[in-house]
């Protein structure tokens, strides 16, 4: 199933008496990756809001299972004949633990450095929909289908949150070793090539689940089958 990373850039957190506390944030599509949508446009153009509210009915859930939506807001006519550009929202439910650092996050004024999103519609033995993958001139980029899934359900949330490390001086780190060649040849990783590797994990642990779930329903299988030939046995 495709990831796809964003980057907050504004942020806002309300806390209201009686209710769950909400961290609303203004998101774009991090740099360097691509999501086509059916009208021809790309998510990287468009402005989307996220919302994580705390929830307590989230602790301890499931994996694998929907924890908050992905949405595509179409544009509109807005007053004068002015289109509204088009937007995305993505909801998010999170259990009070994980919910409180990101809280306290918020109170000190800093902001997770990027996140990722797993959505998509998951089908047995025909892949994902709604989110894929495609090619495009050797290049493999995201396709988000906005006309058919509007709405994904978002089945895993990763927050890169940002930690303070206080500099040391000079001397208490020792002499630099050299660079070898070939690591001054190496370049850091890009956003997109984190992507891809975090969507490769999602894919090699999806199918091995897969895989335990064909085995546990064999081994069912074989069991019913000595089950009703014992009893064949019995009352034959």
């Amino acid at each position: 199933m495709p990831l796809v990373c964003f980057t907050p850039v504004k942020a806002r957190l309300v806390v209201e008496q009686g209710k769950a506390s909400v961290l609303v944030m203004r998101v774009v599509v991090t740099q360097g990756d691509t999501v086509e949508l059916a009208n021809g446009d790309a998510l990287e153009r468009l402005v989307g809001v996220l919302r994580i509210r705390e929830h307590a009915g989230f602790q301890g859930r499931a994996e694998g299972r929907a924890s908050g939506t992905l949405v595509y807001v179409n544009g509109g006519n807005g007053t004068g004949g002015n289109g509204e550009p088009a937007k995305f929202q993505i909801n998010i439910s999170m259990a009070p633990e994980k919910f409180e650092t990101l809280f306290r996050l918020a109170v000190a004024g800093r902001l997770p450095t990027r996140f990722f999103v797993d959505a998509g519609v998951r089908t047995v033995g025909r892949g994902t929909r709604g989110l894929t993958h495609v090619t495009r001139r050797g290049r493999r980029v995201k396709q988000w289908d906005t006309t058919a899934f509007r709405i994904l359900p978002v089945t895993n949330f990763v927050a890169v949150l940002p930690v303070a490390v206080a500099e040391l001086p000079a001397s208490a780190l020792g002499p630099a070793a050299p660079l070898l060649p070939h690591e001054m040849a190496e370049s850091p990783a890009t956003n997109a090539q984190i992507a891809d590797l975090a969507d490769e994990l999602l894919v090699y642990h999806g199918e091995t689940r897969a895989t335990q779930n064909a085995i546990i329903a064999a081994l069912v299988v074989i069991v019913v089958i000595v089950l009703a030939s014992n009893l064949f046995r019995a009352f034959g």
